[in-house]
């Protein structure tokens, strides 16, 4: 169960007194942090209601907000954010009278005070108010999503296909904002009919991923003067040919697996199954691979380990080794 399906299950009735969100990734905890807020029905207007960014507001005010009885309503909403004492990020925002005030409220709370504190950042677990918070408090970690859990959550929160919303994730590199932008993007250019798997292909930007595909599949049809062009783009655009290389021995072993499988009779869902494969990738992959031998990929995977090796061993210039690979790939038989 992730934080999202924690969050999830409460409301704003039944939200602890006190709520911690932390962690080093901003997009999680921004994402937490208006669906807490959208839970709890926050309103700047609404006097039971306070919010303070510490990085900006008066830490005094703050406090006295916080340890005052509610005047406008039973109870009273605050939220911290950025109490950067907290966490282990070299900044500060209170003194350390300012930090014993705060810790001598949570040992003594306004029963109608409900407090949520929001930290960017790894918690400082020497301090003695952060053991105490993860005693009282429900703590929410923003911690990266795995696989299955990012593709369920954006399954869930867009009720797009899995399928359409796991190539999605590849090709965002499975970075959580990205996906978000980039499923709103492929909703608005469907316009209101069912989003398909080329939409995906024909509005999201290619990734990193997407251009090496496209540079295996220039170097087996032997276009090289298209393949340099394309390396020296990524190159321009701030990739390392170290990083490129890599990215493109996993595709030709990616081949050589399909090859492998399909020599066993592997239909195509054995095949998504067995590899964790999106199906739409699939297709395209399938073809090369079929057209190819398996001595011609095994040779191929071994010159791109060795180029690897002769790089990080400097033997010679990664961008002469680069363009030696794109050479002699296409000229293997």
């Amino acid at each position: 169960m992730t934080v999202f399906d924690t969050l999830s299950q409460l409301s704003a009735d039944t939200l602890p007194q006190f709520v911690m969100i932390s962690g080093e990734d901003d997009d999680i905890i921004s994402a937490l942090k208006l669906q807490l807020m959208a839970k709890v029905n926050f309103d700047p207007s609404d006097l039971s209601q306070a919010y303070f960014d510490l990085s900006e507001a008066d830490p005094d005010l703050a406090l006295e907000e916080l340890e005052s009885l509610p005047f406008f309503g039973d109870e009273m909403l605050v939220v911290f954010e950025n109490v950067w004492e907290l966490t282990t990020v070299k900044k500060s925002v209170l003194t350390e009278n300012q930090l014993l005030r705060l810790e001598q409220f949570l040992d003594n709370p306004l029963a109608s005070t409900r407090l949520v504190i929001i930290c960017h950042g790894k918690l400082d677990g020497k301090r003695r108010i952060i053991k105490k918070l993860k005693q009282i408090a429900l703590h929410l970690e923003a911690t990266p999503l795995k696989p299955n859990e990012l593709s369920q959550y954006f399954v869930n929160k867009s009720s797009l296909q899995p399928a359409i919303v796991n190539l999605i994730i590849e090709k965002s590199n499975s970075h959580f904002a990205t996906v978000g932008q980039n499923i709103a993007l492929v909703t608005t250019y469907a316009d209101g009919r069912q989003v398909t798997l080329e939409d995906v292909e024909k509005a999201v930007p290619k990734s990193l991923a997407d251009n090496i595909f496209d540079l295996t599949d220039l170097i087996l049809k032997g276009k090289i003067v298209e393949a340099r062009s394309l390396v020296t783009d990524l190159v321009l655009q701030g990739e390392d040919e170290i990083k490129l290389l890599a990215i493109l021995t996993n595709n030709f072993r990616l081949y050589y697996q399909i090859k492998l499988l399909l020599d066993k009779q592997y239909t195509e869902r054995q095949l998504i199954d067995f590899l964790k494969i999106n199906p739409y990738r699939l297709k395209f992959l399938v073809t090369p691979a079929r057209s190819r031998s398996k001595e011609f990929l095994a040779a191929a995977m071994r010159y791109l380990i060795d180029t690897d090796f002769k790089i990080k061993s400097g033997q010679a210039d990664k961008k002469f080794l680069m363009d030696m690979v794109l050479i002699r790939l296409s000229g293997i038989s």
